[in-house]
Formats: C-alpha cells, structure tokens, sequence
C-alpha cells in the first residue's frame, strides 16, 4: 500500500520593483504594484517578498527600493512578520535570480508574481525559465498612467525582450554546464 503524504503549498506575494523618487517616495508604478499586492494578500495571507535595490534608474537613495515598497505595505496593513528579506535587485532578471534563495529558504514552491499590467508577460517568462520548479500565479496592477506613457512602457517591454530571451538562455546554458 502507498502512503499518501499531504504537502503543503508554501507561498509568497512577489511585488516587483518599481521607481521611486530622489526623496524616496513610491512612484505611480511602485505604489499601484503595492495596492495590488495589498489586495492580493488580503484575499491570501502569505509571506511578502519585496524586490529592488539601487540603480540610477529607479532608485539613487541611500536605501533599497524593496524597503520603500516593504514601509508603503506595512502602512497599509500587513504586519511586519510577513515580510521576506528583501532582494536587491537592480532589473527583472536579478529579480528571479535574486529571489530564488529567499524563497528556498523558506521552502516556498508557489508564488504570486505582482506587476505592472505592461510588465507582467517579462515577469512570467523569466520566472518561470529561471525558477522553472515554483508555481506562479500572476497577478497585473493596473497603472495610473495616460495612454500615451501607458504605450511607451509597453514599447519599452517589446524592446527588452530580446534581452531577456538572451538572458534566459545563458542562465540555462550555464545551469546545464553545472549539472555535467
């Protein structure tokens, strides 16, 4: 006779980085992607992982965009003990890099991926090539934008895509060498 185990799905709300000012105050992006991953958890309590660390393009202040992003959460509601390490990433690649130990640390195999609507098909790809083993669920926050940023940003996505497919394959081809 086979025993039958019950495993437990552990999982974490992932909120990606977004800007911030010079004062360090969230950006329209960042803060919606908190509001998302805000409602997010309230329907589904579970652990928070903030990502973002400095880069002059989103965040040059003396500390981590994960920590602005970690404060606007807790301001709105979610207990301090929820929270993850934050990654320091500086680019959505580094960001599935950079998770992947926070989130085996703590034996989490499921996530929700919380993004911009216009970033959110980058995000899954490159999860799901870099952390092919962990669950995703994704989760679009819709920015407060004008239609004319809202098409630069996704002009921007289809541009980077290329990047990212590069990327991707290094990350498996150097993954393959490591397993001979």
């Amino acid at each position: 006779m086979k025993a039958v185990t019950n495993s437990v799905i552990k999982t974490a709300i992932i909120v990606l980085g977004g800007p911030n000012n010079n004062d360090g105050s969230l950006s329209l992006i960042a803060k919606s992607r908190c509001e998302q991953a805000y409602q997010t958890y309230l329907k589904m309590p579970a652990k928070i992982l903030c990502t973002g660390g400095f880069g002059a393009h989103f965040n040059t202040t003396n500390h981590a965009h994960g920590e602005y992003t970690k404060r606007y959460l807790i301001e709105l509601g979610i207990p301090e003990s929820a929270f993850l390490p934050v990654a320091l990433s500086r680019f959505t690649f580094e960001d599935a890099l950079l998770t992947k130990p926070l989130l085996a640390a703590e034996n989490i195999t499921a996530a929700t991926l919380v993004s911009s609507e216009f970033h959110i098909a980058r995000v899954h790809y490159v999860f799901s090539h870099v952390q092919p083993n962990l669950e995703l669920t994704l989760v679009s926050a819709k920015t407060p934008l004008s239609e004319i940023k809202l098409a630069q940003l996704h002009a921007h996505e289809r541009a980077v895509m290329p990047r990212e497919v590069k990327n991707v394959q290094q990350f498996i081809a150097l993954q393959s060498q490591k397993s001979r």
